[in-house]
């Protein structure tokens, strides 16, 4: 099982990389906030919102935060950064916290996948084991 979600950890940091890579051309896709809090913007603020309420637990309520602002958002790089860097985020957490807080390694994988999407990425199919 630990060999699973290693495997699907592994899927999810590439498949981010990619994403990263093509849509935003940079190799690392996690967020990098300023250094200065007053120069953070509106991206910024919502990275940290997102990945405070992760990890106090609230996997579930962050990411349907974020999938609403991606809704009602303009398909900014910024949007995409946030959101790359968000899932990033979430998939270091260790396999108790997720199973803890009621999330999965194959959530954070479909939410990749789902954000590859929205963001005109496709054919990304890359099988997560059964």
């Amino acid at each position: 099982m630990d060999y699973e979600q290693d495997y699907i950890m592994r899927m999810v940091r590439d498949m981010a990389r990619m994403i990263g890579k093509m849509l935003l051309g940079r190799e690392n896709p996690e967020y990098v906030l300023p250094e200065k809090e007053d120069a953070y913007g509106e991206s910024d603020r919502m990275y940290l919102h997102l990945t405070a309420l992760a990890d106090a637990g609230e996997i579930n309520q962050a990411e349907n935060e974020l999938s609403d602002d991606l809704e009602g958002g303009s398909g900014r790089s910024g949007e995409l950064s946030t959101a790359l860097g968000f899932y990033m985020h979430i998939n270091e957490f260790s396999n108790d916290f997720l199973d803890e807080h009621d999330y999965s390694r194959e959530e954070i994988y479909q939410g990749v996948e789902d954000l590859s999407a929205r963001f005109g990425v496709s054919g990304l199919n890359i099988h997560l084991p059964n």
